[in-house]
């Protein structure tokens, strides 16, 4: 087996990895991150325009947040911008950064002892929520009613999304246009059979990303059918 063959087949291997990896991560969906939440599946209504996961350590943003269930420590130390715990922590972090907060009503613990805490102390917690809501936290009784709230806030992300790639679009389509070309610009690793595969006549040039790796192969193939390559 010569070098070059040799290398075609590692960067193969390599190029079908990240190309697996790049397919499990991508959505194009916004995140909608349940907190203390053990029953998912009643939350299915937001699939259709969110990415609907329970909350884990790694995550580090989303869209909006649904906490299912604030006891009296949780709500205290949110109404005092202090956090003891990772889902806390979590919540202020996406408040600080503008996203959407519900809180379920009928997971706030303090307000089981409406009948039966002292007065002062009920109020006390009364205050707490106030100072949420200042935050911009939402509590909400009713689930059909964060389906509203939520599609008009993922309308806004859907059009901003859509300005930014109309825009690049046609910064590319000026660049492009003018002749027929093989757009591999989504590919990390480019390789020979990448240039095959579309079987298009007529192509004159081959649009690549800055950082895409080319193996020798690819570039053989590029200089006997002289293809122009093009890295934008």
């Amino acid at each position: 087996m010569n070098y070059d063959n040799l290398v075609n087949l590692i960067v193969e291997e390599i190029y079908k990895k990240i190309n697996c990896t790049d397919k499990l991560e991508i959505t194009n969906k916004p995140k909608a991150v349940l907190i203390y939440e053990n029953n998912k599946e009643r939350f299915n209504f937001l699939k259709e325009n969110f990415d609907v996961v329970s909350f884990e350590k790694d995550i580090r943003d989303c869209e909006m947040i649904i906490v299912s269930k604030l006891c009296m420590r949780g709500i205290c130390n949110l109404a005092l911008g202090n956090s003891v715990s990772d889902e806390e922590r979590f919540i202020l972090k996406m408040l600080m950064k503008g996203k959407k907060v519900y809180v379920l009503d009928e997971g706030i613990e303090y307000k089981r002892y409406k009948e039966t805490a002292p007065k002062a102390l009920y109020n006390k917690y009364l205050s707490y929520e106030d100072e949420i809501l200042k935050f911009g936290v939402e509590v909400v009784k009713d689930l059909n009613s964060i389906t509203s709230k939520a599609k008009i806030n993922t309308n806004k992300v859907e059009n901003l999304s859509l300005n930014i790639l109309d825009k690049k679009t046609l910064r590319e389509k000026e660049i492009i246009d003018d002749e027929i070309s093989l757009d591999l610009r989504t590919k990390k690793l480019i390789s020979e059979s990448d240039l095959r595969k579309p079987m298009v006549n007529g192509i004159k040039n081959v649009v690549v990303s800055k950082k895409s790796i080319i193996t020798p192969l690819a570039t053989d193939f590029m200089r006997i059918h002289h293809l122009k390559l093009k890295r934008m």
